[in-house]
Protein backbone atom coordinates (compact mmCIF):
# COMPACT_ATOMS: atom_id res chain seq x y z
CA UNK A 1 0.00 0.00 0.00
CA UNK A 2 2.84 2.36 0.91
CA UNK A 3 4.57 1.66 -2.40
CA UNK A 4 1.66 3.20 -4.25
CA UNK A 5 1.80 6.50 -2.40
CA UNK A 6 4.58 8.10 -4.53
CA UNK A 7 2.71 7.15 -7.68
CA UNK A 8 -0.51 8.60 -6.31
CA UNK A 9 1.23 11.80 -5.29
CA UNK A 10 2.78 12.08 -8.74
CA UNK A 11 -0.63 11.64 -10.33
CA UNK A 12 -2.13 14.30 -8.06
CA UNK A 13 0.67 16.70 -8.98
CA UNK A 14 0.08 15.98 -12.67
CA UNK A 15 -3.65 16.56 -12.28
CA UNK A 16 -2.98 19.89 -10.56
CA UNK A 17 -0.59 20.97 -13.31
CA UNK A 18 -3.23 20.10 -15.90
CA UNK A 19 -5.78 22.15 -13.96
CA UNK A 20 -3.28 25.00 -13.73
CA UNK A 21 -2.76 24.76 -17.49
CA UNK A 22 -6.51 25.11 -18.01
CA UNK A 23 -6.54 28.12 -15.68
CA UNK A 24 -3.61 29.64 -17.57
CA UNK A 25 -5.56 29.29 -20.83
CA UNK A 26 -8.47 31.17 -19.28
CA UNK A 27 -6.04 33.82 -17.99
CA UNK A 28 -4.49 34.24 -21.45
CA UNK A 29 -7.91 34.86 -22.99
CA UNK A 30 -8.78 37.35 -20.26
CA UNK A 31 -5.41 39.06 -20.73
CA UNK A 32 -6.14 39.70 -24.41
CA UNK A 33 -9.65 41.01 -23.73
CA UNK A 34 -8.37 43.18 -20.87
CA UNK A 35 -5.57 44.54 -23.06
CA UNK A 36 -8.02 45.50 -25.77
CA UNK A 37 -10.34 47.14 -23.22
CA UNK A 38 -7.44 49.14 -21.76
CA UNK A 39 -6.26 50.53 -25.11
CA UNK A 40 -9.83 51.09 -26.26
CA UNK A 41 -10.57 53.15 -23.15
CA UNK A 42 -7.26 55.00 -23.39
CA UNK A 43 -7.50 56.04 -27.04
CA UNK A 44 -11.22 56.80 -26.86
CA UNK A 45 -10.37 59.45 -24.25
CA UNK A 46 -8.24 61.16 -26.91
CA UNK A 47 -11.11 61.14 -29.40
CA UNK A 48 -9.79 58.20 -31.45
CA UNK A 49 -11.92 55.28 -32.61
CA UNK A 50 -10.14 52.10 -31.44
CA UNK A 51 -12.03 50.01 -34.01
CA UNK A 52 -10.19 51.80 -36.84
CA UNK A 53 -6.70 51.68 -35.31
CA UNK A 54 -5.87 48.03 -36.10
CA UNK A 55 -3.80 47.64 -32.95
CA UNK A 56 -1.22 44.83 -33.33
CA UNK A 57 -2.15 41.51 -31.74
CA UNK A 58 1.26 41.30 -30.05
CA UNK A 59 0.80 44.69 -28.36
CA UNK A 60 -2.65 43.85 -27.01
CA UNK A 61 -1.55 40.39 -25.84
CA UNK A 62 1.33 41.59 -23.64
CA UNK A 63 -0.53 44.58 -22.20
CA UNK A 64 -1.25 42.70 -18.96
CA UNK A 65 2.51 42.79 -18.26
CA UNK A 66 3.71 45.85 -20.18
CA UNK A 67 1.14 48.38 -18.95
CA UNK A 68 1.51 47.69 -15.18
CA UNK A 69 5.32 47.78 -15.51
CA UNK A 70 5.12 51.07 -17.43
CA UNK A 71 2.77 52.59 -14.86
CA UNK A 72 4.89 51.32 -11.97
CA UNK A 73 7.95 53.11 -13.37
CA UNK A 74 6.27 56.29 -14.59
CA UNK A 75 3.15 56.98 -12.50
CA UNK A 76 3.89 59.57 -9.76
CA UNK A 77 1.21 58.19 -7.43
CA UNK A 78 2.38 55.65 -4.83
CA UNK A 79 -1.23 54.67 -4.25
CA UNK A 80 -1.41 53.49 -7.85
CA UNK A 81 1.85 51.57 -7.42
CA UNK A 82 0.44 49.69 -4.42
CA UNK A 83 -2.77 48.88 -6.30
CA UNK A 84 -0.79 47.56 -9.28
CA UNK A 85 1.42 45.46 -7.01
CA UNK A 86 -1.54 43.88 -5.22
CA UNK A 87 -3.44 43.26 -8.46
CA UNK A 88 -0.65 41.81 -10.62
CA UNK A 89 1.48 39.96 -8.07
CA UNK A 90 -1.15 38.93 -5.50
CA UNK A 91 -4.74 38.94 -6.75
CA UNK A 92 -4.30 37.53 -10.28
CA UNK A 93 -1.91 34.66 -9.34
CA UNK A 94 -3.91 33.90 -6.19
CA UNK A 95 -7.24 33.65 -8.01
CA UNK A 96 -5.65 31.59 -10.80
CA UNK A 97 -4.25 29.03 -8.33
CA UNK A 98 -7.53 29.01 -6.41
CA UNK A 99 -9.44 28.26 -9.62
CA UNK A 100 -6.96 25.51 -10.62
CA UNK A 101 -7.23 23.84 -7.20
CA UNK A 102 -11.01 23.79 -7.10
CA UNK A 103 -11.20 22.83 -10.78
CA UNK A 104 -8.98 19.80 -10.05
CA UNK A 105 -11.23 18.83 -7.14
CA UNK A 106 -14.34 19.21 -9.31
CA UNK A 107 -15.68 21.70 -6.79
CA UNK A 108 -18.89 23.44 -7.82
CA UNK A 109 -17.48 26.78 -6.62
CA UNK A 110 -14.64 26.80 -9.17
CA UNK A 111 -16.58 29.35 -11.17
CA UNK A 112 -16.36 31.84 -8.28
CA UNK A 113 -12.61 32.63 -8.54
CA UNK A 114 -12.89 32.57 -12.35
CA UNK A 115 -15.75 35.07 -12.24
CA UNK A 116 -13.96 37.32 -9.73
CA UNK A 117 -10.80 37.18 -11.86
CA UNK A 118 -12.67 38.06 -15.05
CA UNK A 119 -14.66 40.89 -13.46
CA UNK A 120 -11.60 42.29 -11.68
CA UNK A 121 -9.40 42.27 -14.79
CA UNK A 122 -12.04 43.90 -16.99
CA UNK A 123 -12.98 46.55 -14.44
CA UNK A 124 -9.32 47.18 -13.64
CA UNK A 125 -8.43 47.58 -17.32
CA UNK A 126 -11.19 50.13 -17.83
CA UNK A 127 -10.26 52.13 -14.73
CA UNK A 128 -6.53 52.01 -15.51
CA UNK A 129 -7.13 53.09 -19.11
CA UNK A 130 -9.16 56.07 -17.91
CA UNK A 131 -6.56 56.97 -15.28
CA UNK A 132 -3.63 56.78 -17.71
CA UNK A 133 -5.44 58.82 -20.37
CA UNK A 134 -6.29 61.55 -17.85
CA UNK A 135 -2.69 61.57 -16.63
CA UNK A 136 -1.24 61.81 -20.15
CA UNK A 137 -3.61 64.64 -21.10
CA UNK A 138 -2.46 66.85 -18.27
CA UNK A 139 0.64 68.55 -16.96
CA UNK A 140 2.27 65.30 -15.89
CA UNK A 141 1.96 63.71 -19.32
CA UNK A 142 4.36 60.87 -20.11
CA UNK A 143 3.79 61.07 -23.88
CA UNK A 144 6.77 61.86 -26.12
CA UNK A 145 7.25 65.33 -27.60
CA UNK A 146 7.05 65.42 -31.40
CA UNK A 147 8.08 68.03 -33.96
CA UNK A 148 7.64 67.89 -37.72
CA UNK A 149 9.80 68.95 -40.62
CA UNK A 150 7.97 69.72 -43.89
CA UNK A 151 8.46 67.79 -47.13
CA UNK A 152 9.23 71.05 -48.95
CA UNK A 153 9.97 74.62 -47.74
CA UNK A 154 6.73 75.78 -49.38
CA UNK A 155 4.75 73.58 -46.98
CA UNK A 156 6.36 75.10 -43.91
CA UNK A 157 3.67 77.70 -43.26
CA UNK A 158 0.87 75.16 -42.83
CA UNK A 159 2.78 72.53 -40.86
CA UNK A 160 2.14 72.42 -37.09
CA UNK A 161 4.61 71.69 -34.30
CA UNK A 162 7.76 72.57 -36.21
CA UNK A 163 11.12 72.23 -34.53
CA UNK A 164 11.90 75.96 -34.49
CA UNK A 165 8.41 77.05 -33.43
CA UNK A 166 7.23 77.66 -29.87
CA UNK A 167 4.39 75.17 -30.26
CA UNK A 168 4.80 71.91 -28.38
CA UNK A 169 2.97 68.75 -29.41
CA UNK A 170 2.67 65.37 -27.73
CA UNK A 171 2.44 62.20 -29.78
CA UNK A 172 -0.52 59.98 -28.87
CA UNK A 173 -0.09 57.33 -31.56
CA UNK A 174 1.51 56.70 -34.94
CA UNK A 175 -0.49 54.12 -36.86
CA UNK A 176 -2.08 53.64 -40.29
CA UNK A 177 0.43 56.07 -41.87
CA UNK A 178 -0.65 58.97 -39.67
CA UNK A 179 0.54 60.80 -36.55
CA UNK A 180 -2.08 61.51 -33.88
CA UNK A 181 -0.99 64.32 -31.58
CA UNK A 182 -2.30 67.10 -29.37
CA UNK A 183 -1.11 70.39 -27.90
CA UNK A 184 -0.56 70.02 -24.11
CA UNK A 185 -1.83 72.49 -21.50
CA UNK A 186 -0.28 75.93 -21.46
CA UNK A 187 2.73 76.45 -19.22
CA UNK A 188 0.75 78.93 -17.12
CA UNK A 189 -1.87 76.30 -16.33
CA UNK A 190 0.81 73.85 -15.24
CA UNK A 191 2.73 76.28 -13.02
CA UNK A 192 0.95 75.22 -9.79
CA UNK A 193 1.89 71.60 -10.51
CA UNK A 194 5.47 72.36 -11.51
CA UNK A 195 6.12 74.73 -8.62
CA UNK A 196 5.26 72.19 -5.92
CA UNK A 197 2.11 73.82 -4.55
CA UNK A 198 -0.01 71.98 -1.92
CA UNK A 199 -2.36 70.74 -4.64
CA UNK A 200 0.46 69.67 -6.93
CA UNK A 201 0.39 65.99 -6.02
CA UNK A 202 -3.35 65.69 -6.57
CA UNK A 203 -3.45 67.78 -9.73
CA UNK A 204 -0.40 66.11 -11.23
CA UNK A 205 -1.72 62.63 -10.52
CA UNK A 206 -5.13 63.21 -12.02
CA UNK A 207 -3.86 65.28 -14.91
CA UNK A 208 -6.98 67.45 -14.76
CA UNK A 209 -5.41 70.71 -16.06
CA UNK A 210 -5.94 70.81 -19.78
CA UNK A 211 -7.61 67.40 -19.91
CA UNK A 212 -9.87 66.91 -22.90
CA UNK A 213 -7.68 68.71 -25.45
CA UNK A 214 -8.53 67.88 -29.05
CA UNK A 215 -6.35 65.33 -30.87
CA UNK A 216 -5.18 66.23 -34.37
CA UNK A 217 -3.88 64.08 -37.21
CA UNK A 218 -1.24 64.51 -39.88
CA UNK A 219 -0.33 61.96 -42.54
CA UNK A 220 3.15 60.62 -43.26
CA UNK A 221 2.98 62.14 -46.74
CA UNK A 222 2.90 65.66 -45.27
CA UNK A 223 6.05 65.15 -43.20
CA UNK A 224 9.67 64.73 -44.26
CA UNK A 225 10.97 63.97 -40.78
CA UNK A 226 9.17 63.51 -37.45
CA UNK A 227 11.46 64.13 -34.49
CA UNK A 228 10.26 62.24 -31.43
CA UNK A 229 11.73 62.88 -27.99
CA UNK A 230 10.93 60.02 -25.63
CA UNK A 231 11.16 60.23 -21.88
CA UNK A 232 14.22 58.47 -20.48
CA UNK A 233 13.42 54.80 -19.97
CA UNK A 234 9.93 55.02 -21.48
Amino acid sequence: MASKDPEKKGQNALDFLQSLGAATGVLAGLAFISGWLYWSTYYTAFGLNPLTLNLPFSVVSVSLIQVPVHDWLSDPSWVMKVILFLAVLVAIPGLTIWFAYWYKKGHWGATAPAGILALGMLLGSWLLGSHDAMLDMGCGSRLPVITFEPVAPTDQAGLPCQQDSKETCLLVLHINNAYHYFVPPDTGVCEPVLSGSPCASVTGALGSPGAGRMTSEISDAQVRIANIQHHIGW
